[in-house]
């Protein structure tokens, strides 16, 4: 019983500290982002479940919503099916299909990624290199085409609580307005917590915003999201 309430005890304390960072972060960054017509605050929540086979295959499902325009409406809401294999310890193709505001009818907007991931593990830290390749279908037609390029440093302070910094870059075809270029740029801070065995939160905080635009948007988003890893 002593070594069970210490144990909730510690992670008490952990989910805590994790709280704490956020919050200094978001009282940093959130004046910041509410001070020009072009910056919005949002609000990204989501729940998701995956499940692994001889440890090497992964699927996954995830619901997730985004509160745009200083969190005053719904933007955006999707259903994502991925799929990851373990090629070896360094390499982790994968493969999502994401279907998005399903109200608005069946197949309004679609989306195909195509992955690979590289990964370095030293000790405590972790070092990932994503590659995504993504098409993106509205109604049935193709939209838009992404290369994405991801890189991502996570730091274990316990078996309960990570950290993480990342940034990513896109590169966009857009064919109805017949823009190629780099578009969008993001960076993320946050921080991961499990609180039982294969249930977890993961909080974040996110700047988004693009480039070689004339009036560019950006994006300042808070999110928070559940995790479920089935055994």
């Amino acid at each position: 019983m002593q070594q069970e309430s210490e144990s909730i005890s510690k992670n008490k304390t952990e989910l805590n500290k994790a709280i704490n960072i956020l919050i200094i972060s978001c009282l940093i960054w959130l004046p910041v982002a509410l001070k020009s017509q072009q910056k919005d605050f949002q609000i990204w929540t989501s729940a998701a479940v995956s499940k692994e086979y001889n440890k090497k295959f992964t699927l996954g499902a995830e619901l997730q919503s985004r509160f745009e325009n200083n969190v005053s409406q719904l933007n955006n809401y999707f259903t994502e099916l991925s799929g990851k294999y373990e090629i070896t310890k360094w390499y982790r193709p994968g493969i999502n299909y994401r279907l998005s505001r399903w109200g608005d009818g069946l197949g309004a907007e679609q989306r195909v990624d195509l992955d690979n991931t590289f990964r370095i593990k030293m000790d405590n830290n972790r070092i990932d290199f994503r590659a995504r390749a993504q098409r993106e279908f509205d109604r049935g037609e193709l939209s838009e085409d992404n290369l994405r390029f991801k890189f991502q440093f996570q730091h274990k302070f316990s078996k309960k609580l990570k950290s993480y910094a990342a940034a990513e870059y896109w590169y966009t075809w857009e064919y109805a307005e017949g823009f190629r270029n780099w578009s969008r740029q993001r960076y993320t801070g946050g921080l991961e917590f499990e609180f039982t065995k294969n249930n977890s939160f993961d909080i974040f905080y996110r700047y988004q915003g693009e480039i070689n635009q004339a009036r560019p948007g950006q994006e300042y988003i808070f999110g928070i999201g559940y995790s479920l890893k089935i055994d």
